[in-house]
């Protein structure tokens, strides 16, 4: 299973599980070099890549706090509000 996708320009870094025949993914949207957000949801659990867009599209957006926890290493950049 892979835990890791990275889009670019204008791209996603996304975390995804599948735990019994349910997807979960935890998706930063980031404005390259502008700022972020982050999305979480429940997805499809089909493919992977297919769940990560669905929740880039239609996820529950993240406090800025639980946000950094999963993407620590976007700290240079702010958090679009």
């Amino acid at each position: 299973m892979r835990e890791h996708y990275q889009f670019a320009p204008g791209r996603f870094e996304a975390r995804y599980w599948n735990s019994n025949g349910y997807g979960c993914a935890v998706i930063a949207w980031v404005t390259e070099g502008i700022d972020w957000a982050a999305y979480i949801g429940g997805c499809p659990p089909q493919s992977e890549e297919a769940g990560c867009r669905f929740v880039a599209d239609y996820g529950a957006k993240l406090w800025e706090e639980d946000a950094r926890y999963f993407f620590p290493e976007l700290v240079e950049l702010p958090y679009r509000l």
